[in-house]
């Protein structure tokens, strides 16, 4: 499956030098992905370039060709079992409870240093104000 240039293209030329397959066209009023050369990159990067270049980050997309082919891509297995893999991992270190312990002693020395500021400073009111995580 191609890329293809959707209508949040601002047309910056970016993904022109970029594509290794000179797959990105231009007929002078927008740019279009021929999609008998465009191959994702797949041989020389992990990530598509045009996509990876465009400032929008929604003007390179990876496209398909009808509506037959997309109803399938979301209809199968395989694509299913790889977004809930990426769910789960995602979700897995948003809910992770361990923390780096950089920045907890990052966090001590902060607010040790913060209270230690306020205690000498005449006037401040809860001069004994601890922080604590």
């Amino acid at each position: 499956m191609s890329y293809t240039i959707t209508n949040q293209c601002i047309g910056c030329d970016r993904c022109l030098p970029v594509c290794p397959t000179q797959a990105i066209q231009d007929n002078g009023t927008h740019h279009w992905i021929d999609p008998t050369r465009c191959n994702n990159c797949a041989d020389q990067y992990s990530v598509a370039q045009c996509a990876a270049a465009c400032p929008t980050n929604y003007g390179c997309v990876p496209g398909t060709t009808s509506v037959v082919a997309y109803e399938a891509l979301f209809n199968s297995d395989e694509y299913w079992k790889r977004w809930f893999t990426t769910y789960q991992r995602l979700m897995f270190s948003l809910n992770d409870r361990t923390q780096n312990p950089y920045w907890i002693s990052w966090f001590d020395r902060y607010s040790e240093k913060l209270s230690t500021l306020l205690s000498h400073h005449p006037g401040t009111r809860n001069a004994n104000l601890h922080l604590s995580r």
